[in-house]
């Protein structure tokens, strides 16, 4: 069978005995788990001990969790079954290292495709990392502010109220385009502030026409919602529309950093057919508040998918 082998590593600003707590302890784990934090209805049993738990979820599936030997402060290593929404295993492994004023975490998977999903082996290793990256960036927060910092509230099938804008596009790589979005709202912010003030209608978004982690590729638009179309002076920029629809949104609330939990919560709604997407219309994200203004534990971001 394909076999997968996942690594992914962090640094903690925190002893080793501190963050050997919230790993070797699954009472903590609903606080940092990149999967758990998806669907807040979750069915959660832990042993007293805390080295055993199980999980039940329409959103997540199934599955059970078990230290098998540890060594105190230096490595966890645990058995992982899935049983939906389909049966698998996996050896899990955490090893801590006390580096400078602080601590390296690394978290390991050995897993096994079965044959018939052998196709979508090089797509589970990238997006189970990225499952790996979002909890030891939450497992971070936790061990160094002593609080989640990310914050999902689920609201549901919305309605999106027909709007036009003006903004621009770019094609990006995946490893860059933080980077440049970033840029690009520096860019687009004061040119809307100087040239359009009094026609913005809302907070800017961003519509991502292509998200493809595993090629590497993102085409995305950034702009402001305007109170009415206008022709565009400036050949970098044109003005767009998205219709009145149905969308599936959840509100973010926390640091952009912790943004990427809410796509992975969608896609996991997606996938367990919670709702039909819409696909002619790309999913979009809006910012609620100013980040030069706002605490990162106030930000707010609402990310929309489309649904039929």
């Amino acid at each position: 069978m394909p076999q997968l082998f996942i690594r992914k590593t962090i640094f903690i600003e925190k002893s080793v005995v501190d963050v050997f707590k919230l790993i070797n302890d699954f009472h903590h784990c609903p606080k940092w788990s990149p999967w758990l934090i998806a669907d807040p209805k979750v069915k959660i049993k832990v042993d007293p001990d805390g080295k055993y738990y199980n999980w039940e979820s329409s959103i997540l599936g199934s599955g059970e969790m078990s230290i098998e030997h540890e060594q105190e402060n230096q490595s966890i290593n645990c058995d992982l079954q899935f049983f939906k929404p389909w049966r698998s295993k996996a050896k899990i492994t955490f090893y801590l290292n006390a580096k400078n004023s602080g601590t390296e975490v690394v978290w390991t998977m050995r897993s096994s495709l079965p044959f018939y999903l052998s196709w979508m082996k090089k797509q589970m290793h990238v997006f189970i990392g990225m499952d790996y990256e979002r909890g030891l960036n939450l497992l971070k927060d936790l061990a160094e502010n002593g609080k989640n910092m990310c914050n999902l509230n689920f609201e549901g099938i919305i309605t999106y109220e027909a709007t036009h804008y003006y903004g621009f596009k770019r094609k990006s790589s995946y490893s860059n385009f933080k980077i440049e979005m970033a840029h690009d709202f520096k860019e687009l912010v004061p040119y809307m502030t100087e040239h359009y003030k009094e026609l913005v209608n809302g907070p800017p978004f961003s519509i991502f026409h292509k998200f493809n982690v595993v090629k590497g590729r993102v085409n995305y638009t950034i702009g402001f919602p305007i109170k009415y179309p206008i022709a565009s002076s400036n050949q970098r920029y044109f003005v767009g529309s998205l219709p009145k629809m149905r969308v599936h949104s959840i509100e973010h609330l926390g640091p952009y950093r912790h943004l990427s939990n809410a796509w992975a919560a969608q896609m996991m709604y997606q996938r367990s057919k919670q709702f039909r997407p819409l696909k002619k219309i790309a999913p979009f994200e809006i910012y609620l508040n100013n980040p030069s203004d706002t605490p990162e534990k106030a930000l707010k971001t609402k990310v929309m998918f489309p649904v039929r």
